[in-house]
């Protein structure tokens, strides 16, 4: 019996991408997000995982199905203990590597055998108690039952403890003769350690530590290795069974076992980095999903990468709320500069990108489309190369996302064709906005030109708002309205020095 991947219900191959270029995830900062869930876990080689978005619907919902699952303390503490036993499990096993004595290679070959066997066994025992509704772990549970009352697993058992057994009867003397070391057979004479730990302890010293300090050099000295080989011909016999153990089960651990243990990690490193958003109140869901020209539709949704940067600070993080409806596709969103526009942007993309990883997203509650491509549109510096200027080579990057966006495309275009007069850059939004509507392509559309909001029934005007009282406060808010028609006056007021504040202080003066 096989075990199925936890990731994948019938393998990753021939499953159905989303296409996403390295800049999207730039642009969305996505490769914070994902920096940030793998910072305890570059072991696990997630990140090719975290990069590939699907727009297969059964992958989805078999991964939303293990979060659910994992949503649970009891069910998410089993997988947890089970992960710290394969670390230690896996450190032992490096720290054997480095070590140069063959029987002290062996004993830590054998702890991490240990490791193993106690993390697997205890994992089974505790999993058959609990109420499991994935099938992915349904299934690994059905394995792992299977996998435990094996023959296979049951002699690595037994023989690990057959070993520790037989170790754990060694007892030696150590006798300090003049200058040398005699080691001999344990005796009947008094233990002298014991003694003196005793007397100390009257004066509050603890017992002394039965293994090595952190920090301590881990392989032995000199001194100590050759007491080891003189305590090996004292009971030849109990060494022997270690040899034979380490000879016997070169790789005991199952790969089943250890791919489970990587796989897992997609779903507890990204559960670990939620875990410490919620702690400042922020919420994540698991979406619905909308096929076709479904409702899409996010509440309290908020920008996953700079709720990370603020984690732990005192400083608000906004939430927005978006729907598209009927004939909608696409939100023109205007409105001041450093009015939140641009992250709110981001948003939406990450929204759409996290939903199809399967993962929880940042809103309270959502329903978002599985794209076949999510494209980004943001604002370039103009470069030295660009000799054609900085104006064509916006086109040309719109005409290629252009020609292969579809129905199931989501785009974000952030301050697109700023570079150009008012006039064209209206005449040139409109048209592309004209293209994007053709298509029928999920859209968000970042920009100063009012023009576009009213588009047509397919566009939904969102305006980054300010104080009612104050026009210079941003509130961050992206609220549902018709366009002012002033957001390009106050960047223009902004750009030349015109606003009331700048003029009034020159006045001052």
């Amino acid at each position: 019996m096989r075990a199925d991947s936890v990731l994948w219900p019938d393998g990753s191959a021939g499953v159905a991408e989303m296409v996403v270029e390295p800049e999207t995830v730039a642009d969305l900062n996505l490769d914070q997000v994902i920096a940030a869930v793998l910072r305890d876990g570059h072991e696990y080689e997630l990140d090719s995982v975290f990069r590939r978005p699907v727009r297969d619907l059964e992958v989805v919902r078999y991964r939303q199905e293990v979060f659910a699952d994992l949503g649970s303390d009891a069910v998410r503490r089993v997988f947890d203990d089970f992960a710290a036993g394969m670390r230690r499990m896996r450190r032992r096993l490096a720290g054997a590597e480095k070590l140069t004595h063959p029987l002290q290679q062996q004993r830590w070959r054998l702890d991490a055998a240990a490791e193993y066997v106690t993390a697997v066994s205890h994992m089974a025992a505790e999993l058959a108690d609990l109420d499991l509704t994935s099938r992915a772990l349904r299934r690994w549970r059905a394995f792992l039952d299977f996998s435990v009352a094996g023959s296979q697993f049951g002699r690595l058992t037994e023989d690990v403890r057959e070993v520790q057994r037989a170790l754990a009867t060694v007892r030696y003397s150590i006798r300090l003769v003049d200058g040398t070391v005699e080691v001999g057979a344990a005796g009947d004479d008094a233990d002298y350690s014991a003694t003196v730990a005793d007397l100390l302890s009257r004066f509050g010293a603890g017992p002394p530590p039965a293994v090595r300090r952190a920090g301590e050099w881990a392989d032995m000295n000199q001194m100590e290795e050759q007491i080891l080989d003189r305590v090996v011909a004292l009971r030849p016999e109990a060494f022997a069974r270690l040899t034979e153990f380490a000879a016997g089960h070169r790789d005991f651990a199952d790969l089943d076992v250890v791919t489970f243990d990587r796989e897992i990690h997609f779903y507890l490193l990204y559960l670990d980095f939620a875990r410490g958003l919620a702690a400042d109140g922020r919420t994540m869901c698991l979406p619905e999903l909308a096929s076709g020209t479904a409702e899409v539709r996010a509440e309290r949704a908020f920008d996953l990468a700079l709720a990370n940067r603020r984690r732990g600070s005192d400083q608000p993080l906004v939430c927005n709320d978006f729907q598209l409806s009927g004939p909608e596709r696409i939100l023109v969103v205007t409105g001041p500069n450093q009015g939140g526009k641009t992250t709110f942007a981001r948003m939406v993309g990450q929204l759409a990108y996290l939903a199809a990883l399967g993962c929880p997203v940042p809103a309270a509650s959502a329903r978002l489309p599985l794209p076949d491509r999510l494209t980004t549109h943001f604002e370039r510096a103009e470069q030295a190369t660009d000799t054609d200027g900085r104006l064509l080579a916006e086109l040309e990057r719109v005409r290629d996302t252009l020609e292969h966006a579809t129905a199931d495309s989501v785009i974000i275009l952030n301050e697109s064709f700023s570079s150009t007069s008012t006039v064209d850059g209206v005449r040139i939004g409109l048209e592309v906005l004209r293209q994007i509507i053709a298509r029928g392509s999920i859209a968000v559309w970042v920009t100063f030109f009012d023009e576009l909001a009213h588009a047509g029934p397919e566009t939904v005007s969102m305006v980054a708002v300010t104080e009612s009282d104050d026009s210079a406060q941003r509130t961050f808010r992206i609220v549902r309205r018709p366009a002012d028609g002033n957001a390009h006056a106050v960047v223009l007021a902004e750009r030349y020095g015109l606003t009331y504040e700048r003029v009034t202080a020159r006045i001052a003066r």
